[in-house]
């Protein structure tokens, strides 16, 4: 149910963005006249070119999705572009845009069969069951971490089903390593386990069901980065129970630092403690919280 009220909302936003698009983009006396850029229109004219293409506009609807930065089925205002000068805090023409990093990015490229396999999976993944996931920007960034700092043993919390661990085995086939995650909803669980099949990585995922208070803690090992994305109140309870785990120089990465609220004494223990640094990044959709255990 909640997955057909989302793609009813995203249908009709994208219905009424490309509306507005038509009627904005070329306004009267031609480019560059009569008034602000529309943001709608920078948003998914993704080539540049001031016009929106066939593929474009195909694409709104996904693009669309990864906004519902809450995974509520909506969009509200603050989840949508906005124009110069509308973001919070930001007053005047020339303003930067809290959505100026997405305008820049463009879509994953594989370098090999794997990677080509797994961001179809991704894809395929996100037409089927879609629960609380991460954007293609929260999960490139996932990949970016466990890549760049060789992760050899992720944990996550919170499989969902499976989107954020498929981020992840992009980078865990490079470094040799593996992602232990946990969940305790089964539904979720085997939605995940058919994804990673489909990636072609579920030799690389150890699935645990159940409660991660409990499971997570079981083994002793070293973790060189801890995802955390389950559910918001239990974040400071996960940092409390994993961090002496987390290896000196290992990172410790928490989804939804904006939207939904994020746990107050999760924030407070990752920006008081002097043994971590933490980072807030991508703040414009869910948010991510980058923490790093001081050597």
């Amino acid at each position: 149910m909640k997955r057909s009220l989302f793609v009813l909302s995203v249908v009709s936003g994208a219905a009424l963005a490309v509306g507005s698009m038509v009627v904005v983009a070329q306004p009267p006396g031609g480019p560059g006249r009569g008034g602000p850029p529309n943001p709608l229109l920078q948003a998914f004219d993704t080539d540049h070119d001031g016009t929106l293409s066939a593929a474009e506009i195909d694409a709104a609807s996904a693009r669309l999705r990864e906004r519902d930065a809450n995974h509520d089925g909506k969009l509200t205002a603050d989840e949508l572009p906005r124009g110069p000068g509308r973001g919070p805090g930001r007053g005047g023409p020339g303003a930067s845009r809290p959505d100026a990093a997405s305008d820049l990015s463009k879509p994953p490229l594989p370098k090999d069969d794997g990677e080509k396999r797994i961001l179809a999976a991704i894809e395929k993944a996100r037409q089927g069951e879609r629960y609380a996931n991460v954007s293609t920007a929260d999960g490139r960034l996932l990949r970016q971490l466990a890549e760049s700092i060789g992760a050899r043993r992720i944990v996550e919390l919170g499989t969902s089903t499976g989107e954020s661990g498929l981020w992840f085995s992009l980078a865990l086939r490079k470094t040799g390593g593996k992602l232990y995650t946990h969940d305790i909803d089964p539904g979720r669980i085997a939605v995940a386990r058919e994804n990673f099949k489909q990636g072609g990585v579920d030799d690389l995922i150890i699935i645990t069901e159940g409660d991660a208070h409990q499971t997570a803690v079981r083994n002793h090992d070293p973790i060189d980065l801890l995802f955390i994305d389950a559910e918001k109140p239990g974040y400071d309870a996960y940092l409390k129970e994993l961090l002496p785990y987390v290896r000196p120089g290992g990172l410790i990465v928490a989804h939804n630092m904006r939207q939904p609220a994020p746990n107050p004494r999760y924030i407070e223990a990752i920006t008081t403690n002097p043994n971590l640094d933490t980072s807030f990044v991508l703040m414009d959709g869910a948010g991510v919280g980058i923490t790093l255990k001081k050597r």
